[in-house]
């Protein structure tokens, strides 16, 4: 019984090397590549799950602020290193890593911004 390459679809004979992932076959030719992207897709799910949360509400504005500047300088490094000569899963899970940071620097920036609007703003007396 003949199997099948699961990324090209490349009919596998028994005397090719048993290359699996995941409980899948691939070729010789996409092994290499599909290895890459499960060990960045394995990566980027250790990183999702460590920092699911953006902030803390207890955090104070200067824990919040130097958050904000570490990840910018952070964002930056990566956004340098970052080459579109390669187009490949692993490229678009980095490229997507790049605007989740840029999100929590977002949403740090936001709240900041409402902090600040809190604190300036009077209470409304009610009636």
């Amino acid at each position: 019984m003949a199997d099948f390459c699961a990324r090209c679809g490349k009919t596998l004979s028994l005397i090719d090397p048993l290359l699996e992932l995941k409980g899948l076959r691939f070729c010789e030719d996409c092994y290499p590549d599909v290895k890459r992207e499960h060990a960045a897709a394995s990566i980027s799910d250790k990183m999702d799950r460590k920092n699911r949360a953006a902030f803390a509400d207890d955090e104070s504005d200067e824990n919040l602020r130097g958050s904000i500047i570490k990840g910018k300088q952070a964002l930056a490094a990566k956004e340098n290193e970052f080459k579109w000569d390669n187009p490949s899963l692993s490229l678009i899970a980095s490229a997507l890593r790049i605007l989740t940071d840029q999100n929590r620097i977002i949403m740090k920036q936001n709240e900041l911004i409402l902090r600040e609007l809190e604190s300036r703003t009077p209470a409304v007396k009610s009636k």
